[in-house]
């Protein structure tokens, strides 16, 4: 296998794209704008659907969409990572699937040739920069067959689910023995009516008109058959959460968090005002201080600071406003606290153009036309119960 220096542009999106396995088990043509068009208002201020800028449903299979994003990650200083790739890295690792795409998209892209691939769980743009020390490679036979259950096998299974569920009645009964029965739990914490399956099993519509229109808490369901005919599932409703604000006990972990992060956050700037630091270099000289050089910083977007892995408004925000070689005092960000010293400005050298500007704004009417109606969603009070049809 060549090493290959490998320049990869990660963007985190869903599949805005056809793949196999989507239209598979959704139906041909399915992407996730399907589900972003169909998203509705779950609380006040939550503004759905959201609607992507100037109607741009864009599809990664194209060439276009392709440059397009990269353009727009470098325009904002999101350049991606170059990595020199090898065999060994994946030595002992299941080469099927998403490896088995990568690795192939690898050893047969040309020197700089831009190549979108599109994985279970996001899309990867990647291009390589060079390849060098072609070393042995062997080719290696390999003999697969499905592994399909015949009827006598799936007959078996469903007996011993029935026999399991009859003999454990009760939700605490289930939780205790599925384990030990060989059962896997689907614990879900916040399952809503706006969902159209369960644990991400197709066909379980009926095991939902069930939970949201007849169940009461601790109640048990009879056994569901779902999925491609593959799947056997039964529900335990273990309680109902009114609408409104959710109680402390399910968000004290969350608020645990926030307040040691905010208690950690005063204790290290009590520290850098007691240090009485005046230069960029005495802050990066204290203990556990770690330095990041950014660039392309915009108010327009979010700074990212690789070092932490963390997307920093609060960065970007005073970058914009600082005088050149001005520092900064403490600032608290989301994964940190962070002293900054703005070394350089430039101006991006951006023409007017009447009719991008006039699709930026009719974009931003049909934005505000959306808030509007999920205002007026949320105002009147909509029930939804779609899960009685869909």
């Amino acid at each position: 296998m060549k090493e290959n220096d490998v320049k990869v542009l990660a963007m985190y999106l869903p599949q805005y794209h056809e793949v196999e396995e989507n239209s598979r088990f959704w139906g041909k043509g399915f992407t996730d704008w399907v589900s972003v068009k169909k998203a509705t208002p779950l609380y006040e201020g939550h503004y759905q659907p959201e609607v992507p800028l100037n109607n741009n449903y864009y599809d990664l299979s194209r060439k276009e969409s392709i440059k397009w994003q990269i353009d727009l990650a470098k325009k904002y200083g999101q350049t991606g990572d170059a990595n020199w790739l090898t065999s060994a890295q994946y030595e002992g690792a299941q080469i099927d699937g998403d490896n088995l795409k990568f690795i192939s998209a690898i050893n047969n892209t040309g020197v700089n040739e831009l190549v979108n691939l599109p994985m279970g769980q996001a899309n990867v743009i990647l291009q390589v920069t060079n390849k060098k020390s072609v070393k042995d490679k062997y080719k290696v036979a390999v003999i697969k067959r499905e592994v399909e259950f015949s009827k006598e096998t799936y007959n078996r299974a469903y007996n011993d689910f029935s026999q399991f569920i009859a003999a454990n009645p009760s939700v605490e009964k289930m939780v205790a023995n599925a384990e030990e029965a060989g059962y896997r739990l689907l614990d879900r914490m916040d399952l809503s009516s706006s969902e159209h399956n369960i644990g991400g099993v197709r066909g379980t519509k009926v095991a939902l008109r069930w939970t949201f229109d007849k169940a009461k808490p601790g109640d048990v369901s009879g056994l569901y058959e779902c999925g491609e005919s593959d799947h056997m599932m039964v529900v335990g409703l273990v309680g109902i959460k009114p609408e409104g604000y959710r109680p402390l006990k399910a968000v004290q972990d969350q608020l645990r968090a926030e307040i040691v992060k905010d208690k950690k956050a005063e204790k290290i700037m009590a520290d850098m005002k007691a240090a009485n630091a005046t230069s960029f270099d005495q802050y990066k000289s204290m203990t556990n201080a770690v330095s990041d050089s950014l660039k392309m910083v915009t108010f327009a977007a979010p700074a990212y600071v690789s070092a932490l892995r963390s997307s920093e408004p609060l960065v970007g925000a005073y970058a914009s406003a600082a005088e050149v070689n001005q520092l900064s005092a403490p600032i608290k960000g989301n994964a940190g606290v962070f002293v900054l010293q703005v070394y350089g400005k430039d101006k991006l050298n951006e023409t007017f153009d009447a009719k991008a500007e006039e699709a930026t704004l009719t974009n931003m009417h049909a934005r505000f036309a959306s808030r509007l109606m999920n205002d007026l969603y949320l105002k009147a009070n909509v029930k939804d119960t779609r899960f009685l049809f869909f």
